[in-house]
């Protein structure tokens, strides 16, 4: 299959793929039948229009999130499908399919073990050779039809009372957004954070096997979207021991911080405040390993777990780096010529054990007024040394001017 993207449920407990074409592939042994593959086709005025040869065709991942969404150009305008899953029916693929051009048109999809509310034409598709169980269905300017793909034969009706692709989205977008948000390539971090939603907790114990820092950050993340921290305190511990015994790792320092973070969440104020004074120590000591420089992946690529925890740190990074238990600083790398300009935001951004940070700027021709608040114990410094030396934030909430043109 040619590149696609996933689509899912948290945890990984249902999945499936969507390639280039907006076809949807699933595992056929779920299903217990052959057919593993849901398909559409388009008849507009002018022709049939197949996805998989339209060269109008674009794809995306809708703010980030797995909520895959393919058009195709007709007459007056465009079609749009989106595929997305429901927890519904062990984790069913949707389908719906928007009529966006001016005219009516008529969609052909394969209907063995589908669901849908809509009512099929009598006629059997002419004009284009199609799989033998395909139906079209007739759909009006701008109206949608949605149809149901479930593991179980016996799952079906009632498939305009699932979630449609809106609430799905607004629901990983919430997830996320628990983290952390952060309004400056915001569907990067979306993406990011919805493939840790998705992985499967094998792929995050190889993670961890193989990249203790990293393995602590992705149970660390999913844990800040929700996901319990209990199950994972002894995983957390033993990464713990390996990363003090190596502490120039890549992301070493920020995965320290994130399991006290994510042990206190757990219920265990020892063993969380054990972490903070071992990373403040090695800290002190000038032996942790710096972030990496590695580049972050492109909105709409498919990541591997890895390459996603990297993903989130990097933009965490950016805006607040932990330094010290009593220091903070703020844009470590600077400011990067594509945020000059742009007002920006970020609530929630860890910047310590104990402590999170959340700022604004809005530009005022070269320079920065920034706002921020601390939220955490009083005493945290920050600084900016890379945008303005002269800058020391020592309250708890303030602002000021950054001048970044000096």
């Amino acid at each position: 299959m040619a590149e696609s993207l996933s689509i899912g449920l948290r945890g990984g407990t249902a999945a499936a793929r969507v390639d280039e074409a907006g076809f949807v592939h699933r595992d056929g042994r779920k299903f217990g039948r052959r057919s593993t593959e849901l398909g559409w086709w388009v008849a507009a005025d002018d022709r049939w229009h197949d996805p998989r040869e339209e060269p109008s065709r674009r794809q995306r991942l809708v703010d980030g999130t797995p909520v895959v969404e393919t058009k195709i150009a007709v007459p007056g305008g465009d079609v749009v499908q989106r595929a997305f899953m429901v927890a519904d029916h062990g984790g069913c693929v949707v389908m719906e399919i928007s009529n966006e051009s001016a005219a009516a048109v008529v969609v052909a999809v394969p209907t063995s073990g589908l669901s849908t509310d809509a009512a099929a034409a009598p006629s059997e598709p002419r004009g284009i050779e199609l799989p033998r169980d395909v139906r079209v269905f007739p759909l009006a300017h701008r109206s949608t039809v949605r149809f149901a793909w479930a593991p179980s034969r016996g799952a079906g009706g009632g498939v305009d009372a699932l979630a449609g692709a809106a609430q799905v989205v607004r629901g990983w977008l919430a997830a996320s957004e628990r983290a952390s948000r952060v309004s400056i390539e915001a569907q990067l971090l979306v993406a990011a954070r919805s493939r840790l939603l998705l992985a499967t907790s094998g792929e995050v114990d190889d993670l961890l096997q193989l990249d203790a820092a990293r393995g602590v950050l992705a149970i660390a993340e999913r844990v800040r979207m929700g996901e319990p921290a209990a199950p994972h305190v002894e995983q957390i511990a033993d990464a713990v021991r390996r990363l003090l015994r190596k502490p120039n790792a890549r992301w070493a320092s920020r995965a320290l911080v994130m399991a006290a973070r994510t042990l206190a969440i757990a219920n265990e104020p020892l063993a969380s405040s054990d972490v903070a004074a071992a990373w403040a120590g090695v800290v002190a000591g000038g032996t942790l390993g710096a972030s990496d420089t590695s580049n972050a992946v492109e909105t709409g690529s498919e990541v591997d777990t890895a390459s996603a925890v990297t993903t989130v740190a990097l933009a965490e990074d950016a805006l607040v780096r932990a330094a010290s238990a009593h220091a903070a600083e703020l844009f470590a790398t600077g400011i990067a010529a594509s945020w000059r300009g742009i007002n920006f935001e970020a609530h929630g951004v860890p910047a310590g054990p104990q402590h999170t940070v959340s700022l604004a700027v809005r530009w005022h021709g070269e320079n920065a007024a920034l706002l921020w608040e601390v939220d955490g114990p009083p005493g945290l410094q920050l600084r900016a040394p890379r945008v303005d030396a002269s800058f020391v934030g020592s309250n708890q909430r303030g602002e000021a001017l950054l001048r970044v043109g000096a």
